[in-house]
This record gives C-alpha cells, structure tokens and sequence, in this order.
C-alpha cells in the first residue's frame, strides 16, 4: 500500500470514527423493542435549526406508528452537520453496519447528491427532504425519492409580487452552493421573471460559511440604483446579512427585501434581537392545510419535547420542515409494514405508491418526486413576529393572490387585494391610544420637554431593563406595570383599565330548532292564549248551539266542534255563520285580539329567525383546564408566567401571537380555544371582530399599562399629576372613544331586545275579551231564564248550574234594591 493511499484510508478511518463520535447519541434515542422488525437510518444536521425539527418530529412519528399498528421499526439518526462527506460516510455506516431498509434526509441537495449514489449502489431507497432536485437525478439514481414538494413554483410567486408592483428591474442574493450551480433554483428563478416581464439587472451570489464578504457586496448594491432585492439564502446566512444590512442603513426607506422559502418557512424561529433587523420584509412561506385535531396534537406534543431537548431555542413552534419529516417517517414505516422482508425494489415501489392523508396534506409522488407545492403564504415581518397578508396559488381554482383559500376566494393578479403591506422604517408616524396619550400628556407639562419615538422591537422585560441600562430614557406603549420590572424602572399610574380577561370566539345560542316556534311567547303567555281561546269557542258555541244543526250531536262530537270553532276564530270572522248578536260580539272582539296576537307573534319570530343571537364557546378557565384546550396570549408579554403560575395552565399548552390578525386567525382555525389579553388590547380586538368574537368570564386583575422612566426621575411625578389632570377634564375617555371607533364593527345585537313576549305587554286586551265574552254569556243566560224554557243545549247539570247562579244573582238584586228603598225613605224615630 503506497504512503498516499495509506493516508487516504486513515482519513476515512478518522473522519468515520469522528462522525459516529459527533453522532449526538442518537443511535439511543430511537424507539427500542426487544423484537425489531426492521431498521430506518436518518441523516440530519443536528447543529441547524431544521435538522433539530426533523430529529423530534421523526422521533415522534417513529414512537406513534408503532404504538398504532403494534410494530417493532427501529429508527437511526447521525448528524451530517452539513457536510456531504460527513453525510456520505454516515450512509455507508447506516447501510453496511446498522443494516437499515432505509434512509431519510438530508436537508440539502449537496449532501442528498452524496447519499443518493451510496443508497442506488446498495438498492436502499433515500427518502429525500430536500427541497429541491434536478431533472435528471431519478435517472441517475433510482433509489432516489424526493419527500419534501418541490418549492419551483415560488418563483412564480415573487415574481408575481415583483410585477404587482411594477417593479422592472431586480437585484438577487443566493448562495453560492451546488444547488445553485446544478441548475435546481436559478433557471426557475430567471423563467418567472422573464415571463413577468422583469429584468434581473444584479446577481450577488454568497459563499454559505463566510460572512467577512458581506459588507463589500452590500456596499456594491447599495452604491447601484436598484433596490428591490430578492433574497435565496438559507436561514443562517440570511439572519446575518439583514444584520448586516441594518448597520449599514439598507433596512430603511426605498429599499424592498423579497425572501425565499429557505428563509420564510423559519420566521417563527427568530430571536427578538435578530428580528429587529429585519422590519418590513416580505416574504414567501410554504403553505400546507392544517388537518384539525392530528396537527393540534402534534402541535402540543412537539412543543413540549422540543423545550426539553433544545432549552437554548428561543421558540419551539414547529415549521413545515417537522411536518414533512413526520409524513416520511409514516411513509416509509407504512411501505415496510405492507412488505416485510421484501425485495429492496418492491419496497421502493411501494414507497411510490403511497397516498393517504399525513399531516401536511395528501402523500402522494409523481415519477419519484412529491407532488409540487402550488400554494404559498405571503407574509410581512413586522414588530416581534410577522403578519400573514394573504396567499399566492396556482391551482384549478385560480391563479394569483387571494386573501384566503377557502371556496369564496378570489384570485387577481394584484396584490391590492391582499393586507396593505407596511415596507421597511416607511411607517415613522407613529400613533395609538398610548402615542396619543403620551403627546397629550407632555402638552399639559407646565415646562417644554424634547422627546423623539423610536421603534423598538423585543421583550417588554428587555424594554424595561434597557431603560436601567440607561439605553433609553422612556418607554411608552403597552407596557404593563408588573412587580418584577419595579427594580429596573418606575413606572407612572396606570393610564388604562387594569386587568386581564379571556377572550373566545362566539356561537349561535339557538338551542332546539325544533322548538324554536315556541319562543316568541313565554309558557304563561302560550297558556293564557289557548285557555282565552277555548273559552271564547265555548261561548260562541253555547250560544250558537240551538241554531246551527252541526252543533249538535255526541259528546265526542260537540267537543271536537267546540275546539274547531275555537282556534278557527283565529282566521277568519265566519260572521255570515253567526244568528246571534251576542256571539257576534264576542266574535269581534276576540277576532280584533287574535288578529294583534298573530301580527306580533310574526315579528317576534321573524327577528329571532333573522338575527343572530350568540354566545361565548367558554365563560371561564375551569372548562378550558378540564378539556385541555390550548390557549394564547401575546408574545413577549408577562402573560405566560401569569397563565402558569398563576391561573395553573400546562405550558404545553399555551401559544403566542404579535398582532389582532394571527390572534384572529388562530381562533377561527381553533389553534387556539380562548387567548388572554389585557383589558384594554381586548377591547381593541373585540371592537374589530365583534361579530366574532367576545371577552368571557371575569377579569384577572393586573397592573394596567403605565409609562415607563428611570428609577427616581423627576419626570414621573409630573407625568402623574397631568396623566390625572386629563382624566379628571375627560380626555382621557374621548381617546379611548377615538380608539374604539377607528375599529369598524358595528355592535352585536343585545340579548334583552329579543326576549319573548310575555302575558304583561296583553293584559288589557285578554281582559277586553274575557269581559265581552263572559258578558254575552250572561245576557244570553239572563234571556233564557227570562222566558222559563227548558234549556235547549239538554245538558241539565249546566242548566242547573246556571239556574242556581241567576237565582243567586235576582235574591241580590232584591236584597239591594230594598236596602236602597230604605236608604231614600227613612223611618222617623220617636224619642
């Protein structure tokens, strides 16, 4: 063996005892069974922030698989840490050694380009998760399956927005990498903007580990004329060139940063710091439905095992990166479950065979690839997080942008129909209740005081500490007084309602349908209706009875006709039926109360029909805590220690929002059941969507929001003595009004204004009628004892009833009549 071929095999040597020695223990970490059934290898890069996704979201998808279908699949994972060779050395230990069926990843084309011709040279498929691929490379290596949905079209996407604009000319960072060079991202990139008719005038292209460059080609596009900048780099480098580009005033006025999906897909995770460099971006994001109940599940669970593994991140939200690596772990483990010990060919076309439903939509591959994403997010970094502006889609529903995807959306080609995007340092109006309030504050000051705003992205507890740092000299915003942050400033008194309250979504608060006729009138109402009815019938009847031959009859017979003459009254006055003019008079008179009844009945329902009445889904926190619900609050906040410390939630179980519109969107979607704001952000949002959603419950008392100083500044006393001033002459409520009105929404509709009739709003007219038809009876009873003849209806009980009352009635006449005849003639007394 010559010295140089000696040295070669020492190298492999070294370099494959040093990968197993940086393999990060993972050999361990997979699911253990005494019988294994078979054994899948997985290659990541465990020092990136998507191979730490992949690791815990494989982890968790090996572990549910075998728990659901009784397997024994034993999962592999080595570190690559983003070096083809490190990736080529562990796939030849995974396949040689640990004699795995299998390999998933890597992250990168590089790597994959390696693993893919050591996987086709053993027949092992390779599961690959990069997101892109050559044409050509299923040819060359058969074994080669790519998991992860092409992201070509996204291209489209940015130049669609590129064009929205009418912006003709670009500028384009990338990464000076393999995948750049073979021809995966550039052509695509260059044929969307040719065919959106604009002219890529500038290609930067930067070596992914070395950042000393960044300067001198920042300082190349700033000195050029364009500054609309397209940016495909990876999450890494792309964090230190906004960095950069802010020390050097890029991140301003005039300037427009358009991101790929390498870097948008990761937003989540970005620290406060970082994110402050990078206001105004907009960006393109992976989009993948989000499957209910299986991705709030899986969302919990890989939250809670991601904080455990990795403390130091500063975010544990899992990206589309988890979610892709969970679908292949489920893929492979299907495939291999359906042909044990099989031939390595059929096991890969099983694996290409695959289609059911996983957690980022339907699995499916078409000539070895995923089938290609067409849907993207597009999103606006802004303040601590970003806010999403809309979507871009090429589908068999449309093309273009849309506000949202579901079946009434609609697509167009500018981006006007989309959230009004806010461009980088273009918003230095600054305004809000708190900027008002601050500016109104200063004016009553009895001296001049100078002040400039700053915008200032982080953690309310870093905004505090920097103003004991003396960085700052003032804070004002939404900063709530709490007791933690007295020792590193003093605040002024509270300037808005303390408190903490829940806010849901509401529902319908129609119970049964079935039973909805029933409730324009209360049970008494219903009640008092149906006896005033029969007992009009009844006198109509009593008296019509010795007139009409159909009155007559069996018991049964004369008691159907009596209900049918009754509630018949209800309709029509059949007044060319009655002989009576005592009937007719009762008849009138119940027609004229019934005709009012109905009428009122008709609107009463009609409104309950036509307007929506509603209710909050939770009215406290005990029914969230029993159905283990998750909740949200606002990023950055004291809020979290307070919901776990305090109102007992399990952190797992609690999520965080920067802006209305993703609080919004995460209860529509019921990421979330309930999320927890101070009071005066709840009133806010619940002006905004108060159609939608309501504060439950009761609330949680705080400090309130105050505005913040160095501790002993003899500014505070003051402020407090004008803060009060306002109060006191009402300007400050006329600012809170002017706040709340800025939200169109008009108001729900109270509850009271709908509530059933009730018998008080009738008395007077079931009176009226009751007097008129008990009148008409007794005349009628007064005329037939008058004329002595056997009663006509021969039903002797009644008639001797009757009788007895009219021979009460004439004793007390008599009785009266002498005792009025003694009243006007007196006898004299004789003394």
């Amino acid at each position: 063996m010559s010295i140089s071929s000696f040295h070669l095999f020492f190298f492999h040597l070294l370099l494959l005892l040093l990968l197993k020695a940086t393999a990060n223990g993972s050999y361990t970490n997979a699911v253990e069974k005494e019988h294994v059934v078979g054994s899948i290898g997985a290659i990541v890069d465990l020092d990136s922030r998507i191979g730490k996704e992949e690791k815990i979201a494989m982890e968790m998808a090996m572990r549910d698989f075998n728990v659901k279908t009784n397997q024994s699949f034993h999962l592999l994972i080595l570190n690559s840490q983003k070096d083809p060779v490190y990736a080529a050395f562990a796939a030849k230990d995974l396949i040689e050694t640990q004699k795995v069926e299998a390999i998933l990843g890597p992250q990168t084309w590089e790597e994959t380009e390696m693993v893919a011709n050591i996987g086709s040279q053993a027949q092992i498929p390779i599961l690959s998760l990069a997101e892109s691929s050559p044409q050509w490379a299923s040819e060359r290596w058969p074994f080669l399956v790519q998991t992860a949905p092409s992201q070509h079209k996204q291209m489209k996407a940015i130049a669609a927005m590129v064009q929205a604009w009418e912006w003709h000319q670009v500028t384009v960072i990338y990464e000076d990498t393999g995948s750049s060079t073979a021809g995966i991202v550039m052509p695509h990139l260059y044929d969307a903007f040719r065919e959106a008719d604009v002219e890529i005038i500038n290609l930067v292209a930067l070596p992914p580990f070395d950042s000393s460059s960044l300067a001198e080609k920042l300082e190349m596009i700033k000195l050029g004329q364009c500054r609309v900048i397209v940016v495909d780099l990876s999450f890494p480098l792309a964090t230190r060139l906004f960095e950069k580009a802010k020390e050097m005033e890029m991140m301003a006025k005039d300037y427009v940063w358009i991101t790929t999906a390498a870097f948008s897909n990761l937003v989540d995770s970005i620290n406060g710091t970082s994110i402050s460099s990078m206001q105004g971006i907009i960006g393109v994001q992976s989009h993948f439905p989000i499957n209910g109940e299986l991705h709030k599940d899986f969302h919990k669970r890989f939250r809670a095992k991601f904080t455990l593994e990795y403390p130091e991140e500063d975010s544990s939200e899992p990206s589309i990166y988890a979610v892709q690596a969970n679908d292949a772990v489920w893929t492979v483990c299907s495939a291999m479950s359906q042909n044990n010990n099989a031939r390595r060919q059929k096991l890969l076309d099983t694996i290409l065979h695959s289609k059911f439903n996983g957690l980022g939509g339907e699995i499916q591959f078409i000539d070895k690839k995923f089938a290609p994403g067409n849907t993207f997010r597009i999103i606006n970094v802004l303040g601590k997080s970003y806010r999403s502006l809309g979507f871009w889609s090429e589908s068999g529903d449309g093309i273009g942008f849309s506000r949202n995807l579901d079946e009434r959306a609609s697509y167009n080609p500018s981006m006007k129909s989309l959230k009004g995007v806010i461009w980088p340092e273009n918003n230095h109006t600054f305004g809000g209740y708190a900027i008002d309030l601050f500016k109104e504050t200063v004016r009553t000051l009895p001296y001049y005081l100078a002040y400039e705003f700053i915008p200032i992205d982080g953690k309310y507890d870093a905004l505090v500490q920097r103003i004991h740092n003396k960085t700052l000299h003032a804070v004002v915003g939404d900063v709530t007084i709490v007791s933690s942050r007295l020792q590193y400033a003093e605040f002024t008194h509270p300037y808005t309602e303390p408190g903490l309250v829940m806010v849901v979504p509401v529902r319908s608060q129609a119970g049964s349908k079935a039973w909805l006729f029933m409730k324009p009138f209360t049970k008494a109402m219903w009640g008092l209706t149906v006896a005033v009815t029969l007992y009009d019938g009844f006198v109509v009847w009593l008296i019509e009875r010795n007139h009409c031959s159909e009155l007559k009859g069996s018991v049964l017979n004369q008691s159907t006709t009596l209900i049918w003459l009754s509630f018949s009254t209800l309709f029509s006055l059949q007044a060319e039926k009655l002989h009576s003019s005592l009937s007719r008079m009762a008849m009138v008179v119940w027609l004229f109360v019934a005709l009012v009844i109905t009428q009122t009945y008709t609107a009463n329902l009609t409104s309950i029909l036509t307007v929506q009445r509603l209710e909050p889904t939770f009215t406290d926190i005990g029914s969230l805590q029993r159905s283990n619900a998750m909740i949200g609050y606002c990023k950055g906040s004291y809020l979290e220690k307070y919901l776990v410390q305090v109102l007992k939630f399990n952190p797992n179980n609690i999520k965080f929002y920067s802006s209305s519109e993703d609080y919004a969107q995460a209860l529509r979607s019921k990421e979330v059941e309930a999320i927890f704001l101070d009071v005066p952000i709840a009133k806010i949002f619940t002006a905004k969507y108060c159609k939608e959603f309501t504060a439950a419950g009761p609330t949680y008392k705080s400090g309130g929001f105050g505005f913040v100083f160095p501790k002993g500044s003899p500014l505070v006393p003051d402020m407090n003595k004008a803060l009060l001033n306002l109060s006191e002459c009402g300007k400050l409520r006329e600012l809170e009004n002017k706040m709340l009105t800025t939200q169109n929404c008009e108001e729900m509709e109270s509850e009271e204004d709908y509530s059933s009739i009730s018998v008080t709003s009738y008395w007077v007219l079931f009176t009226l009628t009751g007097f008129t038809s008990t009148l008409a009876l007794a005349v009628y009873g007064v005329h037939l004892y008058s004329k002595l003849e056997k009663p006509i209806f021969g039903n002797k009980i009644i008639w001797r009833v009757m009788s007895a009352v009219i021979a009460h009635w004439r004793l007390k006449k008599k009785w009266f009549c002498r005792k009025v005849s003694d009243i006007e003639s007196p006898t004299s007394i004789v003394p």
